[in-house]
């Protein structure tokens, strides 16, 4: 069965790009990127590194929007060379579909989840591939799906890394009723938890077929970065530009550093936003009320006016909204935040 990465452009994926080579062998694997044109120059620099060092010879997709109004998206191949931060995917998107908004986030759906099926499905055949992801060990919450997570957190008190162990171990074993007692002492536990928890496990591994790095890698992200300081190219980008440069799920003070860093591309963004051909109805989000507390995005950054680029980093950095799970991390397709 063909292996497939879905390849974010971010640093973990890109280091799981390297270790399913390691650990498969290149003909098993596949990778496949799936470009909004909104990411930051540096990301797509990052992206060509990676597929000429690691020689990935990457599957690059493009929504195909121009399908009518009740017609799912469908995609575009397009060589390495064609994607880029020209908004191309994105403004395309709004037309057909109108902004995303807190509470509404369809782009992942529309512009990476939706393209990658229909390529996959039809490239190597429903339920014949798997797809990878690189979710690490230190983010147990994506691992075994946010509910279960909260549900075995407030329980049954475990903290991380021992549901890290548990996800594991459910991972291999397959049997919920013989891997608890590794875990939970004593005959009261929740049996619920770990039906629902196994239930889980075994629809993303054997129904949705989708893996986790942390299979196969115990590196948090610590881990990574250090892995990454000893190769001959990184990813030169801080940590609030990843992603969608001005995503509505970023936190404000991450959308205010974004827009210090690029001005010039926080402009074209919200000339798109703001572009008569945005589709606007009931039926679709407010770009006036797209981003936390209900706001435009020009509202959100005007609060921070009068404040340096350097101030707003420090306090980025104060509030630790840097650590593993902020929305620092990539946005894969398939999983559960």
């Amino acid at each position: 069965m063909k292996k497939i990465v879905s390849f974010s452009g971010g640093r973990t994926s890109a280091y799981l790009c390297k270790l399913m080579i390691d650990t498969f062998g290149k003909g098993k694997v596949d990778f496949v990127y799936m470009d909004t044109g909104a990411e930051h120059a540096k990301t797509y620099e990052f992206i060509r590194n990676v597929n000429r060092e690691f020689g990935l010879d990457l599957i690059c997709l493009r929504g195909d929007f121009s399908t009518p109004l009740g017609v799912g998206v469908n995609y575009n191949v397009v060589s390495i060379n064609e994607i880029g931060p020209d908004l191309v995917p994105f403004t395309e998107m709004l037309k057909k579909y109108g902004v995303p908004y807190i509470g509404g986030m369809f782009c992942t759906d529309r512009m990476k989840l939706t393209p990658f099926k229909k390529y996959c499905d039809k490239t190597y055949g429903r339920k014949n591939y798997e797809t990878w992801l690189g979710i690490r060990a230190d983010e147990p919450s994506r691992l075994v799906g946010d509910k279960n997570y909260k549900s075995i957190k407030k329980n049954l008190g475990l903290d991380d890394e021992s549901i890290f162990d548990m996800f594991k171990t459910f991972s291999h074993c397959g049997s919920h009723r013989l891997c608890v007692r590794h875990f939970v002492s004593g005959e009261g536990f929740e049996d619920e938890i770990f039906v629902n928890l196994n239930s889980h496990l075994l629809k993303k591994k054997s129904e949705d077929k989708i893996r986790y790095m942390a299979e196969i890698s115990d590196y948090q992200k610590e881990d990574v970065l250090n892995w990454w300081e000893d190769q001959i190219f990184d990813l030169d980008l801080d940590e609030w530009s990843g992603n969608c440069q001005f995503c509505p799920k970023k936190s404000n003070l991450k959308l205010a550093a974004s827009q210090k860093d690029s001005p010039e591309a926080y402009d074209k963004y919200v000339e798109m936003l703001n572009d008569d051909s945005v589709r606007i109805d009931n039926n679709t989000g407010n770009r006036n009320k797209m981003y936390r507390g209900q706001q435009s995005l020009e509202n959100l950054i005007s609060t921070f006016d009068g404040a340096t680029g350097k101030e707003i980093k420090q306090r980025i950095r104060g509030t630790k909204s840097l650590d593993t799970n902020s929305c620092s991390e990539s946005c894969e397709v398939f999983s559960e935040n």
